[in-house]
């Protein structure tokens, strides 16, 4: 049994509550600690899906991780929040609130390597000019940016734009942090929810559409609505009641349209459900 192996299997067992590890064969330091290491490795295996920030795995990549590690996308979506925040006040001291916002946005796009917004672009050609799920899949599949996902794009990014220029920093700072962390947590969950359909090897999202736990899910969910908490109970129950609405409304169009999901289509979830956020969560806040 390799290394990796007997990491995994241990943290697996432990972590299902199965049987313990005999003590004689490792200390409970040592189990936690490959436990731990196990965590480290699924996390580093987000951010190098989902980013294109540089991460060294600490075991070979298996596609199986990818599923567990959809776990941790809420925490990725921190993590970019983190840097999207930096950019974001560098804009605000050099060149004011419309500085910061436009660096803001540009950072979340090259630290995904616009992972998601090509999904976005993807998703509005398709389902902009199909009329079959055959044709809305051909569509998608074209490399080629059309008018409908140019629109998408710009009107999606201006829009953005134009609410953090409205915000107090406090707010811009809180809004970026939720957005990016429960907007990614939303687009998963539609894995539990609807079929893959399209199997193919230019497939984005072919690793993971295997499935995924519902323990994975929740995790991200619980992770994703850490900083709600930060934001008050009117912000967390518009917030709640606009991702919930999204949801509903996201599975039934894409049942009706195409009887599943794509990968372009959780990217295409994932920034609505920022603008849900933006759009809700600034009138709030601007109003304040």
């Amino acid at each position: 049994m390799s290394d990796y192996e007997r990491v995994d299997q241990r943290s697996r067992t432990i972590m299902d509550g199965g049987e313990t590890v005999n003590e004689t064969e490792a200390s409970a330091a040592q189990r936690w600690a490959e436990i731990l290491r196990r965590q480290w490795h699924l996390l580093m295996l987000s951010l190098q899906f989902y980013t294109r920030v540089p991460v060294r795995l600490l075991y070979d990549f298996n596609e199986a991780d990818l599923n567990q590690a959809s776990r941790y996308i809420s925490l990725t979506g921190w993590l970019v929040a983190l840097a999207v925040a930096c950019a974001y006040l560098l804009g605000l001291y050099f060149y004011g609130p419309w500085g910061g916002a436009v660096l803001a946005i540009a950072a979340g796009v090259l630290i995904t390597g616009a992972f998601h917004e090509d999904g976005l672009a993807d998703a509005a050609d398709g389902f902009g000019g199909g009329h079959t799920p055959e044709r809305i899949l051909e569509i998608m599949k074209d490399s080629r940016v059309g008018t409908y996902g140019a629109l998408a794009l710009a009107l999606s990014l201006s829009l953005k734009m134009v609410i953090l220029a409205q915000l107090a920093p406090d707010a811009a700072l809180l809004l970026l942090w939720i957005s990016h962390a429960c907007s990614r947590a939303l687009a998963i969950s539609l894995i539990a929810s609807l079929d893959y359909v399209r199997a193919d090897q230019l497939s984005k999202v072919k690793p993971v559409a295997k499935g995924i736990a519902t323990r994975d899910i929740a995790i991200a969910v619980v992770i994703a609505l850490a900083p709600l908490l930060l934001a008050g109970v009117k912000a967390l129950a518009l917030a709640v009641v606009g991702l919930w609405l999204l949801r509903r409304a996201s599975i039934s169009y894409l049942s009706r349209r195409l009887g599943g999901y794509t990968g372009d289509c959780l990217g295409a979830v994932q920034q609505l459900a920022e603008i849900v956020l933006f759009l809700l969560l600034g009138a709030l806040w601007s109003s304040i």
